[in-house]
């Protein structure tokens, strides 16, 4: 989606955010399929694997999305170097708003109801239920943070030695990582502590709206201090792979020992359940929106989150900043298949409920089906001009050109007539995604 550069060269990449980027959608379509298919653990026998599997997902949950938004904030940090404002705009329109589109009036129905879905589309905050782009509502929030901090990083663009670097680069100098490790957690604190317990917070809005917007200035604002960020994070690698667990195991046992309903997800102070007073002298659930209990879940969660993004960007940057003949093909594929993975994930899930297979015999084919098929679509749609921005995937014929089948053929008449064959393919594969989609509900309500 986006290229990433060394800020100290330009023809010299940041392999490790590259690899990260790859390895953490990897993670997400795993993720995904764990999560939606969690239901079928009732009928595991494998029992003694359910608590390690929850404390996976539920820490994972904590961070990978922060990671991710960290990611593009770095790589706009890369490449608004070489743009100006317009351009980065128009890029972000058509890099984001294409695929946007595409997947809410083709991939997810909402042209067989245009109004309804365009109405929804301009809802602020219409939640999870009623998002007409679904699971693509990480494009639609990125989106909207480029747009809305275009002016900061234009800002920072034409002042590389401003005020707002200056201090970054003054963070990152504080003893023993202090400045990198307390500020950012704290900032993010503050915005629960405030947000937070007024709604619940899922995919991207209410409190968690300003939190991955955060996460995203703060990527931005890492890289354009150029080299001090992989210095500082190399500094603290050792404390923070020793805190992160620590915290981790603090923060899974606090989920049920603040007794606030909700208290890390938000909005408690609506939750039926939660009242205030004494009932024959036992005290009753706090309401109250900024009480102790409430404040420290605040705090231990946002350092949590930020711990696994050190830790995660620390190692990357030791382990992973080298190349290989396979990131680029990998990261090409990324967007592509963040864009179908969704549609493909529920059948199985489905069908594998139906003949019975335990959770886990189901979550590693399931998983293994799934990456299968979005590569499968990743090369369909990467062979199709018209295809190519839908799918969010750069170029056109010029990058067509270069692969097989297209690559063995010299005749012109020959390769249109191969480009025809693919958009065919291509339809057909978008209605197969439909296809998968109807199944899985038309499967499940049957059963």
């Amino acid at each position: 989606m986006i290229e990433y550069r060394q800020l100290t060269s330009d023809s010299s990449r940041r392999y490790d955010i590259d690899w990260l980027r790859v390895i953490l959608f990897v993670l997400l379509i795993w993720f995904h399929y764990a999560v939606f298919s969690l239901e079928k653990l009732r009928d595991s026998d494998m029992e003694l694997f359910n608590l390690p599997l929850y404390f996976i997902i539920t820490v994972m949950h904590q961070w990978r999305l922060a990671a991710l938004f960290i990611i593009s904030g770095m790589g706009t940090a890369f490449a608004f170097r070489r743009r100006t404002w317009k351009t980065y705009v128009n890029e972000r329109f058509v890099r984001l708003g294409i695929p946007l589109l595409f997947g809410t009036y083709i991939l997810w129905f909402g042209i067989f109801n245009p109004i309804d879905t365009t109405f929804r589309l301009f809802t602020i905050f219409p939640g999870s239920e009623k998002m007409p782009y679904g699971h693509l509502w990480f494009i639609y929030n990125l989106l909207i943070y480029s747009i809305l901090l275009t002016p900061v990083f234009s800002h920072v663009r034409n002042n590389p030695n401003g005020k707002i670097v200056r201090f970054v680069r003054s963070l990152f100098s504080i003893h023993y990582g202090l400045g990198i490790l307390l500020l950012p957690p704290l900032i993010l604190s503050i915005n629960a502590i405030l947000f937070k317990p007024w709604e619940f917070g899922e995919v991207g809005i209410w409190w968690e709206f300003p939190r991955y917007l955060l996460y995203f200035l703060f990527g931005f604002l890492m890289i354009s201090a150029k080299e001090d960020f992989f210095r500082v994070i190399d500094k603290i690698r050792i404390p923070i792979t020793i805190l992160t667990p620590v915290l981790a195991i603090i923060w899974f046992l606090t989920l049920e020992s603040f007794g606030i309903p909700n208290v890390m997800d938000g909005g408690w102070v609506k939750d039926p359940s939660c009242t205030s007073g004494f009932i024959e002298g036992k005290e009753l659930l706090s309401c109250s929106a900024f009480s102790f209990e409430a404040t420290m879940a605040a705090i231990i969660q946002s350092f949590h989150a930020w711990f696994w993004c050190l830790f995660i960007f620390s190692w990357a940057s030791k382990l992973l900043n080298r190349p290989s003949k396979w990131l680029a093909y990998l990261n090409e594929a990324v967007y592509p298949t963040y864009i179908v993975h969704m549609h493909l994930t529920f059948l199985p899930i489905t069908i594998f409920g139906i003949i019975g297979a335990g959770y886990y015999v189901g979550l590693t084919l399931g998983t293994i089906f799934v990456m299968f098929a979005v590569m499968l679509c990743f090369e369909i749609s990467r062979r199709t001009v018209w295809a190519r921005p839908f799918f969010g995937i750069k170029g056109g014929f010029s990058e067509v050109e270069k692969l097989f089948p297209y690559n063995m053929i010299e005749d012109s008449s020959g390769k249109v007539i191969i480009s025809v064959i693919f958009h065919i393919i291509t339809l057909m594969m978008i209605i197969g995604l439909w296809a998968f989609l109807v199944g899985a509900g038309v499967l499940g309500a049957a059963t």
